[in-house]
C-alpha cells in the first residue's frame, strides 16, 4: 500500500511540477484515397476555450493548442467504404489507411451545402493528419467528385 501512494505521489508530482511541451502525434498521409461514401454527417465550427491550472494563485495554461482557446472548424465527417488508397512516397506506410478498409475522414467545409452525399464515390487527394494533445487538424490539396 506504502508503494502504490509512494507512485501516485510522484506521479502527481510529475504532472503538477515538470516542464509543459507539446506532444505532437505522428502525422498520418498523405496519401490519395478513393472510395463509396456510406455514412456523412456535419458538424458546426466550434469554440474551445484553452485547459489549465491554477498553481499558487496563477493560471498556467496546458502545453500545445490544449492550453490556448481555439475554433475547430465546420466540418463533414465521412465514412468510406470499398476503399483504394495510395501513400504518398513522403509519407510512413505503417501510418496510412489499409485498402479495401472502411475508413472514417474529416474534412474541413464551411456549411452543409450538400457538397458530399451518401452513394457517391470519390476521391481524396494528399489527406493528412497531424496534431497534439489538444486536438486533430486534416487537410488535403483536392477532392473530386467521380
Amino acid at each position: 500500500m506504502k508503494t502504490t501512494i509512494s507512485i501516485l505521489l510522484c506521479l502527481l508530482c510529475q504532472c503538477l511540477f515538470s516542464p509543459s511541451f507539446a506532444a505532437p502525434i505522428p502525422r498520418t498521409g498523405p496519401m490519395h484515397i478513393e472510395g463509396r461514401i456510406e455514412s456523412i454527417t456535419w458538424s458546426p465550427a466550434l469554440f474551445v476555450r484553452g485547459k489549465g491550472v491554477y498553481v499558487n494563485g496563477k493560471w498556467c495554461p496546458m502545453s500545445g493548442s490544449l492550453g490556448h482557446d481555439r475554433t475547430i472548424p465546420a466540418r463533414y465527417t465521412i465514412i468510406l467504404q470499398n476503399t483504394k488508397v495510395t501513400t504518398a512516397p513522403s509519407a510512413d506506410p505503417s501510418r496510412s489507411f489499409k485498402n479495401g478498409s472502411t475508413i472514417t475522414l474529416v474534412i474541413n467545409h464551411p456549411e452543409n451545402d450538400g457538397t458530399f452525399r451518401k452513394g457517391m464515390h470519390i476521391r481524396i487527394s494528399d489527406y493528412t493528419v497531424s496534431g497534439d494533445e489538444g486536438g486533430n487538424w486534416y487537410s488535403c490539396s483536392h477532392i473530386s467528385i467521380k
